[in-house]
């Protein structure tokens, strides 16, 4: 997919993401298990050193838990983003580039066969209506790129936290492991509160960049699509370009002289 996430990958890493979160608590209160254990070996202003380095390592995984959480619900969906920019570009905007190459006077044959007020005027509107379909194709460009663009966000935003909580369950693990020795009490809780900063920058960071890039870069550019859309550039009056001659009689027959609207072309 081009660096866009599919469903089974994306469906991967929020399972990833999930455990870890539920096994994070988990292996902070088996930290303090351990280390609980071990108070009668330790001298007082060592231990509150511990208790203070816990103390850090329980806010950063709290503010872990609670960013994560506004976003684990409504993970986004990039695999769908993807799959609509493309439908645009090859349902719509396709199919509006091919007939933009087709409403010309030249690969059209109104101008070989007929003559008349209707054959000019119909001839007349062909650039309009080029336009227009230029307009369309450009439009459904644009969504495209917007949706591929917040597909890509979503998906690295996810790769960049999954990895952080990941590797933050297996320092964890570790370290209240190396707290049940005793002597490796304060080393551990010391290593926890590195570990937990590290965690909690990295999460806040990846969160961070995706909510400025709809902030700064995707809201801006949805508003610019919608006004050019909503606009009546290449669709007067908000319609598809329509003949300005009337040539509502038909009739292949000249009438007192007047030449009928259309007629067959001598060339």
């Amino acid at each position: 997919m081009g660096g866009v996430l599919g469903q089974a990958e994306f469906e991967d890493i929020l399972r990833r993401v999930k455990e870890a979160l539920d096994e994070i608590p988990k292996q902070f209160q088996r930290l303090v298990d351990n280390i609980n254990s071990v108070l009668d070996w330790l001298p007082g202003w060592i231990m509150d050193r511990i208790t203070d380095a816990l103390k850090a390592v329980s806010d950063f995984i709290g503010k872990v838990l609670t960013e994560i959480g506004k976003f684990i619900t409504e993970p986004g969906v990039p695999w769908t983003l993807w799959n609509h920019g493309s439908s645009w570009t090859d349902d719509v905007g396709a199919k509006a580039s091919n007939w933009q190459d087709v409403f010309t006077a030249g690969a059209m044959e109104t101008d070989d066969n007929w003559s008349g007020s209707a054959a000019n005027a119909y001839k007349n509107v062909l650039p309009q209506q080029q336009k227009a379909l230029g307009m369309v194709k450009s439009a459904t460009d644009e969504v495209d790129d917007l949706l591929t663009k917040m597909a890509i966000a979503i998906g690295v935003a996810w790769l960049a936290v999954v990895s952080a909580v990941v590797s933050f369950v297996i320092e964890l693990t570790a370290e209240a492991g190396a707290a049940a020795t005793g002597v490796g009490a304060p080393p551990a809780a010391a290593a926890a509160g590195v570990s937990a900063a590290k965690v909690w920058g990295l999460v806040s960071a990846a969160l961070a960049v995706l909510e400025a890039f709809v902030a700064s870069t995707l809201l801006p550019a949805i508003k610019d699509l919608n006004q050019r859309v909503v606009s009546n550039d290449g669709f007067p009056q908000g319609h598809w370009p329509q003949l300005t001659s009337d040539i509502s009689d038909s009739s292949h027959k000249q009438n007192h002289g007047v030449h009928a609207p259309w007629e067959m072309s001598n060339a």
